[in-house]
């Protein structure tokens, strides 16, 4: 469109464009941020273009679900070319408007895709999961519940142990094993699959000594 000479202005409600036609010649003048003062044109044709604005609540939903934002308020694939209906959390698709501003034929094609990813995931009969999960030790777990806020992935709940204590509990199906409920437990009750305190630094005292001998 720029090579037809289309040009798009953005507007606020405080700065709108003026339009005249006086000498029967159109004339916009408008406020352009990137230069900080007002421009005036003199265009062909002017046209009211509506704004596409995000739902208010995509912000509560991707805190619910644990799904980012772009800037503008819509939801964000996990990658554009290799992932475009996907989300880093697994099982969650998205199409249409929700991912941003597109035409009726773009909505259908990408609603078909997104059926089609939740097909591949429901005509199985078993899934197979990440081999690195979290593992909580109940008995060392004080329920502070710091885990089940910071896990990205909402794969940690509070179950009751007792009458008087709750502990942390891993769902296994959603945990992707980034260790980030590992390193902020204050108590060290979790611990990472194949990667145990244990275990890392015995990794650390190996490399040690191989710099040693170097």
């Amino acid at each position: 469109m720029a090579e037809k000479g289309v040009l798009f202005i953005n507007y606020d409600d405080e700065r709108k464009p003026q339009v005249t036609n006086e000498t029967e010649k159109l004339k916009a003048k408008f406020w352009e941020p990137a230069i900080k003062k007002e421009v005036e044109i003199e265009p062909n044709l002017v046209i009211l273009s509506a704004a596409t604005i995000p739902n208010p609540d995509n912000k509560r939903l991707s805190e619910m679900l644990k799904v980012p934002l772009t800037k503008d308020g819509f939801f964000l694939e996990a990658h554009m070319k290799l992932r475009p209906v996907d989300f880093a959390t697994d099982g969650i698709f998205l199409c249409g408007m929700a991912h941003s501003p597109k035409y009726i034929d773009e909505s259908i094609a990408q609603a078909c895709a997104a059926a089609s990813r939740a097909t591949t995931i429901l005509s199985k009969e078993t899934l197979e999961m990440e081999g690195i999960v979290a593992n909580v030790d109940e008995d060392l777990c004080s329920g502070c519940r710091i885990c089940e806020s910071l896990c990205p992935y909402s794969a940690i709940e509070m179950k009751e142990q007792t009458e008087e204590k709750r502990v942390a509990h891993v769902i296994e199906a959603l945990c992707k094993g980034c260790g980030v409920c590992g390193t902020a437990c204050p108590t060290k009750a979790i611990t990472m699959g194949h990667f145990t305190t244990d275990e890392i630094m015995a990794q650390v005292k190996a490399a040690l000594v191989e710099e040693i001998k170097a």
